[in-house]
């Protein structure tokens, strides 16, 4: 027996578009395994590979935690210098 088309459940809602992984492989799509991470230069900057493609890429997350901290004491010292 088939059901008629308008008692066929239809979801009205639209799947999330899925964000881009910031580990996923430029040239495959598929995740990248952590290698390597430094912060030494100020920067958060890791080092992953994708076993499927045998390439390497280096990954900025932008600033390190430490220098954002570190940026933000500076600013407080420096303000309450001026204050007295």
């Amino acid at each position: 027996m088939k059901w008629p088309s308008w008692l066929a459940p239809k979801s009205r809602r639209r799947p999330a578009a899925a964000e881009p992984s910031l580990t996923a492989c430029p040239t495959c799509g598929r995740e990248m395994e952590l290698i390597e991470k430094t912060t030494m230069t100020g920067s958060d900057r890791r080092t992953c590979r994708c076993e499927h493609c045998g390439e390497e890429h280096i990954i900025n997350f932008g600033p390190a935690l430490w220098q954002i901290l570190s940026d933000a004491r500076e600013a407080e010292e420096k303000e309450e210098k001026q204050n007295g």
